[in-house]
Order: structure tokens, then C-alpha cells, then sequence
């Protein structure tokens, strides 16, 4: 599992990929404590992603509307795994 955490991203909070499942999952700094998992996401398509320093437009480019995904709401073992302490 990879984890990022951005403290200066005006978009993104989080993203944790899980690289055996291929799930990308997307933490938005909407204050709503959303996520979304998109699934069968390539580790290539992760990979630009990072090296776009996570950047919006690559997101909404390459990934949100290419590769389903559910939004979901933080869950209290996402707070306790992601070590939140803002929601």
C-alpha cells in the first residue's frame, strides 16, 4: 500500500493505492470526508499520476472517468489506518 499525504494540494487530502488489488483511492479536500476507490487502475496510470505531483487535470484526464469507481464515506478504520485527526 502506498500512501500520500498532502499538506499543500489545494484538491487532493489523501490518495493510498493498493498496488495487488490495483485500487486508487482518492481523498478529496472537500471537508465531506469522501473517497472514491477506482478499481483495475494500472500501476503505470499511478505512476503518472505521482510524477504529475498529483495534479487535478491529470486526475480528471486519466483516471476518474476512465476507471469505475464508488464513493464512499470515511469509515472510523479509514480514520484509525490513515491516522486522521481534521474529520
Amino acid at each position: 500500500m502506498i500512501i500520500m499525504d498532502f499538506s499543500n494540494n489545494i484538491t487532493f487530502q489523501r490518495v493510498y493505492y493498493d498496488n495487488i488489488s490495483k485500487t486508487l483511492f482518492v481523498i478529496f479536500r472537500n471537508g465531506h470526508g469522501t473517497k472514491y476507490a477506482h478499481h483495475n487502475v494500472p500501476n503505470e496510470v499511478f505512476q503518472g499520476f505521482k510524477e504529475s505531483n498529483f495534479s487535478n487535470k491529470f486526475y480528471y484526464q486519466n483516471i476518474k472517468y476512465k476507471y469505475s469507481h464508488k464513493i464512499d464515506f470515511l469509515t472510523d478504520e479509514d480514520h484509525k489506518y490513515l491516522n486522521f485527526h481534521d474529520y
